[in-house]
């Protein structure tokens, strides 16, 4: 590639990062075919980095996950064989760095039954190596039979604010279940959603059953973008959406979209959640390491950070971090 092109865009790296983010895509397409194709959008932004007014805003990440694959065992990672290993919280500091983080959530990682407690108090022991691990989502199945020792053993891990486990069948019906989430509310402890698109309309009827409890739909509901069924998943959000105790995570899209996802292809999916749930109940998921299966950390911060550079700094403070912090108690 021809040294002054790549010269001329570093000595003006300022002035195109204040370009706004119609102007910043006009620029990286006219650099594209400048560059005769050698010098691939997406690289081009990361290396640029965020528009100046994101610089200055941490992002509260609700979604880390870490593995310990030598003192716990995750059986859904075998049909996950790229990162089917050992996830600690070093590697997530690297692959972060760029990202601005300012707080982290643990969400429970799917460890095999009965070990939701040893990985609870895990994670709670690594707040001396990184203390911006703010909170910790435990795994729970609330319709279990030993549920109620099992929440009381989870309480008294350091830093606890939530949790998630199994979404039953005809959880709105399962005294069991309700039971379980009525002590979460009594507790200040939240749920994580997630669910399917089969299991919108059970989710709804039981955050109205429930209103006293704080939801989290992880995943933006977990759409399944490869087959392109968009309207059916918006319905199902709009109804998700009209209960005001439903928060929304944006996490989790690209992976569902796969390797080849684009910025065009998923960011309807996120706008229309912003545009449904409103400025007050969004936050900002990774979903580390799971994010691997379909890009990097940083292409899906930097995603986010284009897709969102259009709200104001004010609205923008709420998603990465200001909703979150308040949501989760962190």
């Amino acid at each position: 590639m021809d040294g002054a092109f790549v010269k001329s865009i570093t000595e003006n790296k300022e002035r195109i990062l204040n370009l706004n983010p119609m102007d910043r895509r006009t620029f990286t397409q006219t650099c594209l075919t400048a560059s005769g194709g050698l010098l691939p959008m997406p690289d081009l932004l990361q290396e640029l980095g965020p528009p100046p007014k994101l610089h200055k805003i941490p992002k509260t990440d609700t979604h880390v996950h870490l593995f310990d694959l030598n003192n716990l065992s995750y059986g859904w990672l075998n049909n996950a064989s790229e990162i089917n290993r050992s996830f600690s919280i070093r590697d997530f500091q690297k692959a972060s760095k760029q990202s601005h983080i300012g707080k982290i959530l643990f969400m429970e990682s799917g460890a095999d039954a009965g070990l939701g407690i040893k990985e609870a108090r895990w994670v709670a022991s690594l707040v001396k190596e990184e203390p911006r691990i703010k909170g910790i989502i435990a795994n729970l199945d609330l319709s279990g039979d030993d549920a109620e020792k099992s929440l009381a053993e989870l309480k008294e891990v350091t830093l606890l604010k939530g949790i998630r486990g199994k979404f039953p069948e005809a959880a709105s019906e399962s005294q069991g279940f309700l039971s379980g989430l009525k002590s979460l509310a009594h507790s200040n402890l939240s749920f994580d959603f997630l669910i399917s698109l089969a299991q919108y309309d059970e989710a709804t009827n039981t955050a109205r059953k429930c209103p006293d409890n704080v939801f989290v739909l992880d995943h933006l509901g977990n759409p399944n973008v490869k087959k392109g069924d968009f309207e059916s998943w918006r319905q199902g959000i709009n109804k998700l959406a009209e209960q005001p105790n439903i928060n929304c995570k944006l996490s989790g899209i690209i992976t569902k979209a796969g390797k080849d996802w684009t910025e065009q292809e998923i960011s309807p999916y996120l706008l229309h959640c912003i545009d449904q749930f409103g400025m007050d109940r969004l936050v900002y998921g990774g979903d580390w390491p799971v994010v691997l299966l379909a890009g990097s950390y940083l292409s899906w911060s930097r995603a986010f950070e284009k897709i969102t550079g259009k709200f104001s700094e004010n609205e923008l403070h709420k998603i990465y971090h200001l909703n979150a912090d308040r949501i989760y108690n962190l």
